[in-house]
């Protein structure tokens, strides 16, 4: 063999060297742009669903159906009216598939009073269900994201019944408010 051809053929080895080490940096380039690409599109679905948790809780904050007003005078800030949530249930269970699931979707809205009782009032219940081949029902939601806002309750029927009220004249004119916080926990 010639010198020449060694020389070519040492320069050719060089250059598949060179194209081989070309192609896997270009492999590992695409890889870790794919795994970022991937948590970036995660974050991004973390960050909607967010969103829309706390669009689905000012949504909740301002629905006619809950909050605290008398006649014609505007409606108390940050107050839900228990006597109108105690009548709630039937309304939302008859529409929920239709009005309120488009207003809500895959949602879970209750109230929890927390002072002077510990009781709980659920608004509107719906999550992501699959049916798999075999029939079986199964939760099919990955991200649960709740909010919380803190709420007076106000009673103007019923009453606390584990409170002792002192003057019942000024329970009548102002009914009976009470603590507690609005959950709204978003299922995507």
């Amino acid at each position: 063999m010639a010198p020449n051809n060694k020389k070519a053929q040492s320069r050719m080895m060089e250059t598949i060297g060179v194209l081989f080490i070309f192609f896997i940096l270009i492999v590992f380039a695409l890889i870790f742009y794919y795994n970022y690409q991937e948590v970036s599109l995660q974050e991004r679905h973390r960050e909607l669903v967010a969103s829309r948790a706390m669009d689905t809780t000012l949504i909740s904050l301002f629905l006619p159906e809950l909050q605290c007003s008398r006649g014609n005078s505007e409606a108390e800030d940050n107050c839900i009216d228990l006597m109108k949530l105690r009548s709630l249930n039937k309304t939302f269970k008859r529409y929920s598939n239709e009005y309120y699931f488009n207003m809500f979707g895959y949602s879970h809205i209750y109230v929890q009073m927390v002072h002077p009782g510990n009781k709980s009032w659920t608004i509107y219940q719906r999550e992501k269900l699959s049916t798999g081949l075999d029939g079986n029902t199964s939760i099919s939601w990955s991200i649960k994201e709740p909010t919380y806002f803190i709420v007076t309750l106000r009673d103007e029927v019923h009453g606390a019944p584990e409170l002792n009220y002192t003057n019942p004249t000024l329970f009548e004119e102002r009914g009976v408010y009470s603590f507690g916080y609005l959950v709204v926990e978003v299922y995507s």
